[in-house]
Parts: C-alpha cells; sequence; structure tokens
C-alpha cells in the first residue's frame, strides 16, 4: 500500500482515494508506533487538505496527481501535500469565524488544519501544504 518509498503516497485527483490515503497512515502509525489517541487528528487534518488538492488545487482534473509526504520523529509528524495545480494566494483567504462566514458550507479546511497543528506553510507557489503535528 505505502507508495515510492516508506512515507510517500501518490494519489489520482478522486475523493474515493481518501481510503487509501486513512490506509496509508494507518501504516505509518503502525510502522512508528504512534498512539492512536493522535490518529484521528492527523487523519482529519491530511483528509482536509488532500480534499482541497484535489477540488482547489487540481480542480477535479482525474489525470493529475496529490502527492502525500509524511515524515515521523519522535512524538512529531511532518506532513506534506502537493498538488499539480496552479497554486493560489494563500494569504487572501477568509477567516471562517468572522459573521459572515459562519453559516457558510466550506472554507473550514484551513482554519482546522491550524488551529491543530504545530506549524503550518504553504509554499510560494500555494500549491504545497506543510504541517506537523505532535503525536504524545
Amino acid at each position: 500500500m505505502i507508495a515510492s518509498s516508506p512515507n510517500i503516497l501518490i494519489i489520482s485527483s478522486k475523493e474515493s482515494e481518501l481510503q487509501r490515503v486513512e490506509e496509508f497512515i494507518n501504516e505509518v502509525f503502525t510502522f512508528y508506533k504512534f498512539p492512536k489517541t493522535c490518529f484521528n487528528k492527523v487523519l482529519l487534518c491530511i483528509s482536509e487538505a488532500i480534499v482541497n488538492a484535489i477540488a482547489h488545487g487540481n480542480k477535479g482534473d482525474h489525470r493529475k496527481k496529490v502527492e502525500l509526504s509524511v515524515d515521523c520523529k519522535t512524538h512529531l509528524i511532518s506532513v506534506v501535500i502537493t498538488d499539480e495545480g496552479e497554486g493560489f494566494d494563500f494569504t487572501s483567504l477568509p477567516d471562517p469565524t468572522q459573521k459572515d462566514n459562519l453559516l457558510k458550507e466550506s472554507g473550514r479546511g484551513i482554519h482546522i488544519i491550524k488551529s491543530m497543528a504545530k506549524t503550518f506553510s504553504f509554499n510560494d507557489k500555494g500549491n504545497s501544504l506543510e504541517f506537523q503535528i505532535e503525536c504524545v
């Protein structure tokens, strides 16, 4: 199930691939003996980022790929998710906690990841997201 190397998974831009992502993360947790109490937090953040990469980055183009890279150190999981899209201006994301955005059905994924991650950043192009989550 783990492709390319023990820590990289490349998927097609289809939401059905989220099952492979979950299996991959489960394998990583098992291999590195991370506590299962942290699994849902990591899976939620990765799933949100993958869905954004598929829908917004690759615009649902099934020919384009999304790369998930996971690096594990003691109590810390580093994640990089990169799509083949044009990127975007991540500084202009609307704040989902503002009154005008509270009832909107989308636009919370990045906010969720930021609130759970120790570190969070985009590359300059805006097509690659990196974050770290502490697991103790």
